[in-house]
């Protein structure tokens, strides 16, 4: 972030930084006048190395910025820009846009200048990429990078809805694409469709020479955003020009037309482009009311729309429907990580296991063991002794659904004289689900949980196994589990032996081998069970050796 801000600052940009309420860290005013100097950026970035990059806008910075807030807003902006417009923009994590111009006086800050639009110019500040907050990232869109290319002068008929936006008393109005009239002055008309028009109430729309090829232009726009057709569209306009003053070319007719229906065309194509960016970040299950709610579709037209373009991505292989439910869909997982088994190391990992079971099984990088056990059978007794013989080898983090501090501390003072409390060398948290979330991955890491909680579904426990096992990239884990008493599985069945590559049945005095697929002998090891006791809570006693059960 402090090099990021450093290279707005080499672009001569006034920067400032951002707490995570959006709210600056300082005192700001000043950098409306004068920018900081590099000192100054290190030191704020040096005293809050999370906080986002704010650029002042205005004349310091050269910038004005148009922030766009959903999809609607996105819509109105277009309709006062040119195609060929190539000026940086980026998307904000709440799914909007923010459009770079070069800074030109003349504008205020502004809410709802346009429909779900603000500006920002000369007082006011905007929040850059990198940032992030808790709903994501602020990333520049491809080839639209500040400073990868030049800022664009803002369109002139943008400038002046603006501007006249802007000013004291200036409304937003509706009007419908059935409500066109020669006269029509930026009075409210009836409004059938909910057409929202994105003119001031005091704009002029004029059919007189100088303003009949923007008029055109906009009439155009609304009816083919309205649906209608291609010959409805041409006639209306003809119509029209044959009445402007002086009347208008028809050729310059189909030129308009022609333009209307590209923008359309243009506006689909950037749907199904943020649709495929929403889908590629989204994990999990995706439904139509999610994707309506991240793109800001309110109306009929909109959400069908999108409807289709989830259709075509369908028979794209780009997601598919789930079957469980009607507009729900997933993405297809087509990236796969290759395997190198040619340069891959084949090396067993030294890590000591109770009773002498690391010379009946072995365990490698990315493994699984599962330790299914009764309850107060001593699971967790169990798992402190593997941390104890292990932790001046490994980088151990253990987390615990049922222990606060003190008890845990009382565990560990049983290992007195052996182990010392100051010997104790790993890392405890408290933690009861999404363990994959906090996984610590990397070879040299063993990551201990005690215990997977499951209080209903229990099918998802081989979903939950999967996911930690995901997230291991060399790690492994140990990973207790509740089972009912007579049974070799734990809760969840057989799925939860799916991914672990050694699974342990633990009854009230014996430990059972239910699965062990890397054999360290000759000699299967399936279903060998040992018997043991518990001595003054902690030391695990073998009453009787391996054998089959």
């Amino acid at each position: 972030m402090k090099n990021a801000a450093l290279w707005y600052a080499k672009y001569g940009l006034s920067v400032i930084p951002i707490r995570p309420n959006k709210k600056p860290y300082i005192q700001w005013a000043k950098h409306q006048e004068s920018r900081p100097t590099n000192q100054q950026i290190e030191s704020w970035w040096e005293k809050w190395p999370k906080a986002g990059i704010g650029i002042v806008t205005g004349p310091i910075s050269g910038v004005d910025v148009i922030d766009v807030d959903s999809a609607a807003g996105h819509e109105a902006l277009n309709e006062f820009l040119p195609e060929t417009l190539h000026t940086p923009v980026s998307r904000t994590p709440g799914g909007g846009w923010h459009y770079y111009f070069r800074h030109k006086p003349g504008l205020v800050n502004k809410a709802r200048v346009l429909a779900d639009c603000d500006i920002r110019t000369t007082g006011g500040y905007i929040i850059a990429p990198p940032s992030k907050n808790s709903k994501g990232e602020y990333k520049f869109m491809p080839k639209c990078m500040l400073g990868e290319i030049p800022l664009a002068d803002m369109p002139d008929v943008l400038f002046d809805v603006l501007q006249q936006g802007g000013k004291p008393g200036a409304r937003i109005s509706t009007h419908s694409k059935n409500s066109i009239n020669t006269d029509y002055r930026g009075g409210p008309t009836p409004d059938r469709d909910n057409t929202r028009s994105h003119l001031p109430t005091n704009a002029n729309i004029s059919f007189k020479k100088g303003g009949r090829d923007e008029a055109l232009f906009r009439i155009a726009n609304s009816l083919v955003k309205g649906g209608e057709s291609e010959n409805v569209v041409r006639s209306c306009l003809n119509q029209l020009a044959k009445n402007c003053t002086p009347p208008f070319p028809p050729t310059e007719v189909e030129a308009k037309i022609k333009s209307a229906f590209d923008r359309a065309a243009k506006l689909n194509r950037n749907l199904t482009q943020e649709l495929r960016e929403l889908i590629m970040t989204t994990s999990g299950n995706i439904s139509t009311t999610f994707v309506y709610s991240c793109q800001h579709l309110t109306t009929r037209e909109e959400k069908k729309k999108a409807q289709v373009i989830l259709g075509r991505l369908v028979k794209e292989g780009l997601i598919e429907r789930t079957g469980n439910q009607a507009g729900v869909y997933r993405r297809i997982e087509h990236d796969c990580d290759q395997m190198d088994f040619l340069g891959a190391d084949t090396e067993t990992l030294d890590i000591w296991l109770p009773f002498k079971l690391h010379n009946l099984v072995e365990t490698m990088p990315g493994n699984i063991i599962l330790v299914a056990g009764d309850q107060n059978a001593g699971k967790t007794g169990l798992l402190l002794n593997i941390i104890q013989a292990n932790m001046s080898k490994f980088d151990i983090h253990y987390f615990n659904s049922e222990m606060g501090a003190s008890e845990l501390k009382k565990r560990l003072l049983k290992f007195a004289p052996e182990t010392t409390l100051k010997e104790w060398n790993f890392k405890a948290y408290e933690r009861s689900s999404r363990f994959a979330d906090v996984i610590k991955p990397g070879n040299g890491k063993i990551n201990i949980i005690d215990f997977l909680e499951l209080h209903d579904n229990f099918y998802e426990v081989g979903g939950m196994l999967s996911d930690i096992h995901r997230k291991l990239h060399g790690a492994i884990a140990i990973v207790a589990l509740q089972k009912n008493p007579g049974s070799d599985v734990g809760l969840g069945g057989f799925r939860s032996l799916e991914k672990p590559r050694l699974a342990l049945a633990m009854g009230h005095g014996y430990l059972k081998i239910v699965k062990g697929k890397n054999w360290a002998t000759e000699k299967n090891p399936k279903d060998l069970q040992v018997n043991y006791k518990i001595v003054q809570g902690c030391r695990f006693v073998q009453t009787k050796d391996w054998h089959k059960a």
